[in-house]
């Protein structure tokens, strides 16, 4: 299989590895009890060799309050699973966290990969 990469900046990832990766974010859909959308794979300064999948998850039970939440999971750099999220111990550390996220890859909806 020809690997194809997507570039942003200096930054690249194989056509294989975001395959590999939304391949879990549609089991990801498929079981969520809320909305789940906004499928992003990322890397972060403070979690070297590792790529992030980030979604966002809208819990509409109370459609006059409807709570958007960001969710991730661990991949290693060739697309395998790690089998971990990512936790922070307080608001500083979460604020550094969320500032040193790249995006290399985005989709709307998980399953968008295989059209």
């Amino acid at each position: 299989m020809k690997t194809v990469s997507k570039k942003k900046g200096n930054d690249t990832i194989s056509k294989k590895v975001i395959t590999s990766i939304m391949n879990r974010g549609m089991l990801i859909d498929k079981n969520c009890r809320e909305h789940c959308r906004d499928f992003k794979i990322m890397i972060s300064k403070k979690h070297q060799n590792t790529l992030i999948l980030r979604w966002t998850t809208i819990d509409i039970e109370d459609i006059d309050r409807p709570k958007q939440c960001y969710r991730y999971e661990c991949f290693d750099m060739d697309g395998t699973p790690q089998h971990c999220s990512i936790h922070y111990a307080n608001q500083e550390e979460a604020n550094a966290f969320f500032l040193g996220l790249k995006t290399l890859h985005v989709q709307e909806c998980a399953i968008d990969h295989k059209l």
